[in-house]
């Protein structure tokens, strides 16, 4: 019997040792400065956008920054005029971009807080395109906040507590976006409650 004496990386033996291969200080440099460069970039992304409640928490108080971002339900009631049938938002889609809207300090204008009613200037109601609403914000089962109602005026931008003790305007560029998911929540609702009663 005749030994096996083959060469057990092959006839390929050159690319095992390439000469034209070879890792340079250089080389380990440059993988370096892009871990540190793609640790920071992540870093940067979630600082930019983590939802800042300094202001928020400061001029709603705990109890509705709590209701905000753990409330079991959510219910979206008339105000004023408004005619449509109270929706319950709980599970709806969008609803953490609305929570999310409400809770970061950067949808707000900082220089008009004040005391006073959000629902100013009611006027006549206008078929799906809500105006002055309220949301009702509860915990059944945890009961970890009292009932929370905030009143908002998708005509004016003014969003405050239904007892009228403080108020804050939304921005210019947040309130398309509040009216937008109101509407197209109220008109999905509408269908759904008039294709049941077909």
């Amino acid at each position: 019997m005749s030994e096996d004496n083959t060469n057990p990386i092959g006839d390929h033996a050159d690319k095992y040792n390439d000469p034209r291969v070879s890792i340079t200080r250089r080389g380990i440099l440059i993988a370096v400065g892009i871990g540190i460069f793609s640790v920071a970039g992540a870093a940067m992304s979630i600082f930019g956008r983590r939802t800042k409640l300094d202001k928020t928490t400061q001029f709603w108080g705990e109890e509705v920054i709590l209701a905000l971002q753990l409330g079991e339900r959510m219910e979206l009631r008339p105000r004023g005029s408004e005619t449509f049938e109270p929706v319950d938002l709980s599970g709806t889609p969008g609803l953490g971009h609305l929570r999310r809207l409400l809770l970061d300090e950067r949808n707000y204008d900082w220089s008009t807080p004040s005391e006073g009613n959000a629902m100013e200037g009611h006027g006549e109601p206008i078929e799906k395109k809500p105006r002055f609403i309220q949301l009702r914000l509860t915990d059944p089962t945890a009961h970890r906040f009292d009932v929370v109602e905030l009143d908002l005026n998708l005509e004016t931008g003014w969003v405050g507590t239904s007892d009228g003790q403080r108020r804050v305007r939304v921005l210019e560029r947040t309130l398309p976006k509040l009216r937008k998911y109101f509407e197209t929540t109220i008109t999905v609702e509408q269908l759904r409650s008039d294709f049941r009663k077909n």
